[in-house]
């Protein structure tokens, strides 16, 4: 299973690779990309033998545990080992392409998984910017750009995005076109227990986002609210949520 995992990493870097460097933007080309990294398969090479090597340092734990030790003051590499691991956990494939497949809650607090899958892409992001040398912000660069294929993510992890985009940004180069910029609303984690009740007229009247029954984002309405600028979700009154548990 790890072997598969690995090939399909290898395939879904060169892809992300090749898609991003001919619209390339501020300066950087194939040739300037080379000469900073090496040829096509070093880069190849090192950031799937770092991403390999990080999955293996991953502490054991599951997903829920995962998440909730990104919070941790931990090393970088080990941060980075846990983010990794937890976009392995959540996400189909390890792909955050498929961002928009991720589905359910853990219980018994109810917190959406989709959100805590972003958590894991910004907290990998954000570590492997502080890892040092050539290959993590490469590597972090990847992940992102995956996300972006997703179009809900690109606008709700990029064009909304948490305060701490602008130091993702900072941090990562983009190795093609630059990162998306919009509005920044609220702090990371995004992932939080539902708590307490609001009407749907108030969650539109505050523009919050709706989530559906399995807690992914939708437009109109949904069973779920989510006030991004405050960080915290409630059930919507009108209507009975659909609750889909997930045990780690």
């Amino acid at each position: 299973m790890r072997c598969a995992k690995k090939g399909l990493f290898l395939s879904f870097l060169l892809a992300g690779l090749l898609s991003v460097l001919p619209a390339a933007q501020g300066g950087w080309t194939w040739e300037s990309l080379v000469d900073s990294y090496g040829n096509r398969e070093e880069v190849r090479q090192q950031a799937h033998r770092l991403r390999g090597e990080l999955l293996d340092e991953a502490p054991e734990e599951g997903p829920r545990q995962l998440w909730m030790g990104l919070s941790l003051p931990e090393a970088p590499r080990k941060r980075a080992a846990r983010s990794l691991a937890l976009i392995e956990a959540l996400f189909p494939g390890g792909d955050p392409a498929r961002w928009e497949e991720v589905g359910g809650f853990w219980n018994p607090q109810e917190i959406p998984l989709s959100l805590a899958a972003l958590d894991g892409v910004y907290g990998a992001a954000l570590a492997l910017a502080d890892v040092g040398g050539k290959e993590a912000p490469y590597l972090a660069s990847w992940l992102l750009r995956r996300l972006l294929q997703s179009p809900k993510a690109r606008v709700h992890a990029f064009l909304r995005a948490p305060s701490a985009y602008d130091r993702i940004v900072a941090g990562v180069p983009p190795f093609g076109p630059p990162w998306p910029l919009g509005e920044r609303e609220g702090p990371l984690p995004l992932a939080r227990p539902v708590r307490g009740w609001v009407s749907q007229e108030r969650a539109l009247l505050q523009e919050m986002t709706f989530l559906d029954g399995q807690g992914r984002i939708t437009s109109g309405s949904g069973f779920y609210a989510w006030d991004r600028e405050k960080g915290a979700l409630y059930r919507v009154r009108e209507g009975r949520p659909i609750r889909w548990w997930i045990s780690d």
